[in-house]
């Protein structure tokens, strides 16, 4: 719960340094970048068993197979099954590729900023 909560945090943090980058000065860009790597710390660890995972935690592995809420919390229950035993659940998969992207993100918004100290200091801009 906390861990979603920084993440939802950083990534709003980012986009409000992102827009004061682009309107005043360039260094926001650079912190808005580093909220964005964050973001992506914040997204890990990827585990195999998410799909049999309650969101308060508990390990839905060990439930009573008639009943479809959660014993923990009494959410409703809804499990997930992969067509290999080895694959990430879905919600997993979205998680990773949002991760992926968002790193790719920052990273151009990094190399912007390197390029407008670069072109700042030789005077182009």
């Amino acid at each position: 719960m906390n861990n979603k909560f920084f993440s939802s945090l950083t990534i709003y943090i980012g986009g409000i340094l992102l827009i004061i980058g682009c309107v005043y000065d360039f260094i926001f860009v650079l912190f808005a970048s580093g909220s964005i790597l964050i973001f992506c710390a914040l997204q890990f660890p990827f585990r195999l068993e998410e799909g049999w995972e309650c969101s308060c935690g508990y390990d839905l592995s060990f439930m009573n197979t008639n009943s479809d809420k959660c014993p923990e919390c009494g959410q409703l229950v809804v499990f997930e099954w992969t067509q290999n035993p080895n694959d990430f659940s879905r919600k997993t998969t979205k998680r990773l590729h949002l991760t992926v992207c968002m790193f790719a993100l920052a990273v151009i918004l990094f190399l912007v900023y390197i390029t407008s100290v670069v072109l700042e200091a030789y005077a182009l801009i």
